[in-house]
């Protein structure tokens, strides 16, 4: 299945992305990153859903979804040992691999501990298959159907926070799932990321100090603790003591394993600065991390996990193929014309208006592989998914009764006046 819009009416980025920069909506649809890229299976259409979207009651079979548990025993902040099953998802591309693996630890709502029963990320688990990477999904102790009579990541009240017993915890079970992992036959054990969003994030910064052998990159969506958006917006709880935790870790790690760290500035739990000075932290304390900063999402730019792929997936693409990990390109494109930015809605040629500033968006926001074509009246489509290029051009032939030409294929316009 492949996302198709037509109509008739009378790249992502462009050269090198600067992940120091402030990067806006109207800033990353301007700048692409260059690099090698590959064809790969079915496409992510939508974006990422809510991370505590409740599971469907059956399993992914095109996505190869897998739920297993794995025993652990931890330690709250108090010292008492808690054993549990930890429920893990797990999804794999298509053949034997062995595959490169994500390991995505989820966030944390104090008050919500019980939903979802089992965390997935989806969608995000898509953007990683596309890239033929695995991906374990852990729902850790204290969370849904592993387990809430106990709350291991407690770290108690906001003026003495123990975010060192949070991290322990959370190590616990990141290695767990990394040891899980690479024990699978279609696992690369010499190729393993971690990622997580928030609570996950802050449980992705901690396990580079573990310094797993495994494990060669870490990717931090929004990650910290110690936050509440009601009632203490943008002024999280012993912000500086997460600092030290992360100092920690850094001093650990020694710069081995590189990261990147991605903000957005309307983050209603961190705000615009306290991120920068955890990052600052960290990077001081000799950790290596990319810290990519973006402007607001949403009304909360907690959920830019959630709600802005369209600027984070160039970035995040940039990052992993340094990793090695192969992205997605339609098989045939042509090279990039220099017509335009990929970015530029105002020099789409033909179109009308509401096509720029409506449709165009649409398209941008699609993972890859993706084009778009025009007719000579202004006829439209575009297609992602495989044999997308032959596909568009199809489509937006049958609309135009005439050969239409492609003005943007992946990242790259490549039309020519």
């Amino acid at each position: 299945m492949a996302l198709v819009l037509v109509t008739r009416s009378t790249g992502l980025f462009s050269g090198r992305t600067l992940l120091r920069c402030r990067l806006t909506a109207s800033t990353v649809l301007r700048v692409l990153y260059l690099g090698t890229l590959m064809s790969v299976p079915p496409l992510l259409h939508a974006q990422p859903t809510a991370e505590d979207a409740p599971p469907p009651s059956t399993l992914a079979a095109d996505m190869f979804e897998t739920v297993t548990k794995l025993p652990v025993t931890v330690k709250d902040m108090y010292g008492k040992s808690i054993d549990g099953q930890m429920v893990l998802t797990h999804f794999k591309p298509p053949g034997d691999g062995p595959f490169p693996a994500v390991i995505m630890n989820h966030g944390r709502d104090s008050n919500q501990r019980a939903n979802p029963s089992r965390y997935r990320y989806s969608d995000v688990a898509r953007y990683w298959l596309r890239r033929g990477v695995a991906v374990f999904v852990p729902t850790r102790l204290g969370y849904g159907d592993s387990g809430m009579e106990q709350d291991p990541e407690f770290t108690g009240e906001c003026n003495s926070k123990n975010f060192d017993a949070a991290a322990a915890v959370t190590n616990v079970q990141t290695l767990a799932t990394v040891e899980f992992a690479i024990k699978q036959p279609w696992v690369n054990p010499s190729k393993v990321i971690l990622m997580g969003q928030s609570m996950g994030g802050f449980a992705t910064v901690v396990a580079m100090g573990t310094k797993h052998p495994s494990v060669i990159a870490g990717i931090n969506f929004a990650g910290g603790s110690g936050g509440d958006a009601v009632n203490r917006k943008a002024n999280p709880c012993g912000y500086h003591r997460v600092a030290a935790t992360f100092e920690k870790a850094a001093k650990a790690n020694g710069g081995s394993t590189p990261m990147l760290w991605l903000y957005s500035e309307n983050d209603n739990y961190w705000g615009p600065d306290i991120p920068r000075k955890w990052h600052t932290a960290y990077t001081g304390a000799g950790g290596k991390a990319e810290f990519a900063p973006f402007g607001p999402v949403s009304t909360d730019g907690h959920s830019l996990l959630a709600k802005g792929m369209s600027m984070w997936r160039p970035v995040l693409d940039q990052f992993v193929r340094l990793q090695g990990i192969a992205i997605p390109q339609a098989t045939g494109a042509p090279p990039a014309s220099g017509f335009a930015a990929i970015g530029d809605a105002s020099k789409l040629p033909l179109v009308k208006q509401d096509v720029k500033e409506t449709g165009y968006v649409r398209f941008l926001a699609l993972d890859l592989p993706r084009a778009l074509a025009i007719g000579p009246k202004g006829e439209w489509a575009f297609f992602s998914g495989e044999n997308v290029i032959a596909r568009t051009l199809d489509r937006c032939a049958q609309t135009a009764k005439t050969a239409c030409n492609l003005y943007a294929v992946d990242d790259n316009v490549v039309w020519q006046p």
